[in-house]
């Protein structure tokens, strides 16, 4: 097993009271369809698939507001992207019984787990995945990227890299995700660099024992194993001198000459080394996930002493 991860024994719980919802997913190549025939492409696009929204889309289009000409303007420029992403998407509603399997590892390993809602939907190639207050808003169109199965010779900017490592796996997003939606800080984007990485490292960490394999992006991670003392010393720098993570290129920064997202792997470092120093490791599952005070719990993880 991956990191030492102890199997513990499955609560008796008689099910999981929580919705798939999918049929954003109809809705969205419903209006697709439509946009051959139609002679207001916009208005097409807003009748036939956001004010079709079910109520868990309408938070998604809330929290990123989403445009039908966003939508309209992305399908006319790249085709062929959305011609071989669409069966992709559309295998998604095939899934419940691989979700099912994360979300009962998750009540297993965690005794105040509640499962939330999850809605799959498709953005206009903006938003792979998010949580709000007991619901994951999932981007499928993202999601289930494989470049080996997808033309995203149309796709430019960060959006391209995003693709170009991508795997089509939803099974590690959604195991992400549902961390975050159990962390009391995993709705919100921290202004504090320490904090912002041990939610979303965190996340990553547990995910990973979830599904017994590695569910960070490759490349961050085999960057981060060969670098770890240099950018752990590089991050202790930006953090000792309060920065916040909107301050920095270790979040959300595609134009470095290194894999984006390298504060993932710090947090996730730093949750491994709690995981590892705790003796009782359901406790310490419970401790990383609700992690509220980044500095304590930083210096009980006993990461980066060794450096």
């Amino acid at each position: 097993m991956l990191t030492g991860f102890v199997s513990f024994a499955q609560e008796k719980k008689s099910e999981l009271n929580y919705k798939v919802i999918t049929v954003d997913i109809d809705n969205f190549w419903n209006a697709y369809e439509a946009l051959e025939k139609s002679t207001d492409s916009v208005q097409t696009f807003q009748s036939l698939y956001i004010d079709q929204a079910s109520p868990e889309f309408e938070k998604f289009l809330e929290l990123r507001n989403f445009t039908a000409k966003q939508y309209v303007n992305w399908i006319k420029g790249a085709p062929e992207f959305w011609k071989t992403i669409r069966p992709l998407t559309l295998e998604v509603k095939n899934k419940k019984k691989e979700i099912d399997s994360i979300y009962w590892k998750m009540a297993d390993y965690y005794s105040n787990f509640q499962a939330p809602n999850i809605c799959f939907a498709i953005s206009p190639i903006q938003s792979g995945g998010t949580t709000d207050k007991g619901l994951i808003l999932i981007g499928t169109e993202i999601a289930t990227v494989d470049p080996e199965k997808v033309d995203i010779s149309e796709i430019n900017g960060f959006m391209k890299k995003v693709f170009q490592n991508s795997s089509g796996d939803i099974k590690s997003l959604v195991a992400h995700e549902l961390v975050h939606t159990q962390q009391p800080n995993g709705d919100n984007e921290n202004e504090s660099l320490l904090s912002q990485a041990i939610t979303e490292g965190s996340a990553d960490f547990i995910a990973t024992q979830l599904l017994q394999k590695q569910s960070m992006n490759a490349a961050i991670f085999e960057y981060g194993e060969k670098n770890q003392k240099k950018l752990w010393l590089e991050f202790k720098n930006d953090h000792d001198a309060e920065k916040t993570f909107e301050e920095t290129d270790w979040f959300y920064n595609y134009n470095t000459n290194r894999p984006a997202d390298l504060g993932y792997y710090i947090g996730y470092k730093i949750a491994e080394s709690y995981y590892r120093n705790t003796k009782n490791k359901k406790k310490a599952i419970k401790d990383i996930i609700n992690m509220n005070e980044p500095k304590e719990f930083l210096e009980m993880s006993h990461y980066g002493k060794s450096f």
